[in-house]
């Protein structure tokens, strides 16, 4: 294996919303427009997609699509999967079952519109182990008030211990949940200068949500004795959303990983609590797999990931002694904006009429669309995927 001299300071995954003072390492410089390549590679068949973009720095990153690279993966036998890009700096291949080997080992190469070429350490294709259960406990926690407290669902898995498999874990997962706007009487003000209700095709009030749970979960389990882990705690859902309120699906995927993988999310978890951020701890460049071909002095970020994945998905329905999330939201503002005196880069707007539950009063003024039209929300659909329950 060659050295590695790479580094990963952050990927679109981690957590930046640091409430402490933050130490910024010095040559912030020197990671901007440095090459991020998000490559996770799993057994599971199908359309797996890889990453690629440049980095603008430590401080609120954006993404900067990287196009028009050849990127392909290749297993020691020499074959290959090609992913081509469906969007800008998203990359996709589709992976057949005869390609992906438990014990085999495989690598990236990414080829830059400038002919660059970037290549990964091999990675070994490690077998799953299978999940054995996945459920939760309905907790009540402490809030800064002695006499409050809020509801919230603990989640758990237990799983088979198999070390000659793999002793490096890591979890993933994606929830999907019922979303509802409130019911109020939509308007809007378009090109036409005209206030009019809000026609069906800009308006739907029950949506799901779709999205990645935006935590890192590691074990290394090589001093664990027995054949099952009980118990291993994931995240928490708490009542002060609508998540659990009209149903909650939660896929969980878990993931045989190498020892180089493990150390790599395991240390990003480390730089990601919740509440703090990446400079909790003294700055750690946390080593990456991919390097350039003919400059190995330089920095990439990111990593390659190639893991044997199992996966369940559990859905949680009506909770017997939970309080939903009760809260009014979307409310317009109180005064009616001048609509006469708008220009027409500001249009269109959208507007509502509410009735002000403290006071009783009817609220009558400008809203955002996605009060009126839930769909438009990140992750949504107004139609329930094909896994929701029907009754």
């Amino acid at each position: 294996m060659k050295a590695i001299k790479q580094a990963v300071i952050l990927l679109p995954l981690m957590v930046l919303g640091a409430c402490v003072e933050q130490y910024y390492p010095q040559g912030d410089d020197l990671f901007t427009g440095t090459l991020v390549i998000n490559a996770q590679i799993s057994n599971t068949p199908g359309k797996q997609s890889i990453q690629i973009s440049r980095s603008d720095g430590l401080l609120y990153p954006e993404f900067i699509p990287e196009s028009n690279c050849l990127v392909e993966v290749e297993n020691e036998e020499g074959d290959r999967v090609l992913f081509s890009e469906n969007s800008p700096g998203f990359y996709e291949g589709e992976i057949l079952p005869s390609f992906m080997n438990y014990g085999t080992h495989y690598l990236l190469r990414v080829v830059t519109q400038e002919g660059k070429v970037y290549v990964s350490d091999y990675v070994e294709l490690r077998r799953p182990t299978a999940i054995n259960k996945v459920y939760y406990e309905l907790e009540n926690l402490p809030t800064e008030s002695p006499f409050d407290t809020l509801q919230g669902l603990q989640f758990f898995i237990d799983f088979e211990i198999d070390q000659d498999s793999s002793e490096y874990m890591r979890w993933e997962m994606v929830e999907t949940y019922e979303f509802r706007n409130p019911d109020y009487e939509g308007y809007i003000f378009s090109y036409d200068r005209r206030l009019k209700p809000i026609p069906d095709s800009l308006a739907d009030r029950r949506c799901w949500i779709t999205g990645m749970v935006n935590e890192i979960f590691t074990l290394d389990v090589a001093n664990v004795s027995g054949s099952e882990y009980v118990r291993m705690p994931l995240h928490m859902v708490t009542n002060q959303t609508q998540r659990l309120s009209y149903g909650y699906s939660l896929l969980i995927r878990q993931h045989s990983l190498d020892q180089s993988a493990f150390r790599y999310w395991d240390e990003l978890k480390k730089n990601s609590y919740e509440g703090g951020g990446l400079y909790d701890r003294l700055p750690s460049l946390t080593p990456s797999n991919i390097s350039n071909e003919n400059d190995p002095e330089e920095y990439v970020l990111g990593f390659f990931t190639v893991s044997g994945v199992s996966e369940t998905r559990i859905f949680v329905g009506d909770i017997e002694g939970f309080s939903k999330y009760n809260v009014f939201f979307c409310l317009p503002t109180a005064e009616m904006p001048r609509l006469r005196y708008l220009l027409w880069q500001d249009l269109p707007i959208y507007l509502s009429r509410a009735e002000d539950p403290e006071t009783g009063e009817e609220l009558f003024g400008e809203t955002s669309h996605k009060c009126l039209d839930c769909r438009v929300r990140k992750g949504s659909s107004g139609h329930p995927p094909d896994f929701w329950p029907t009754n």
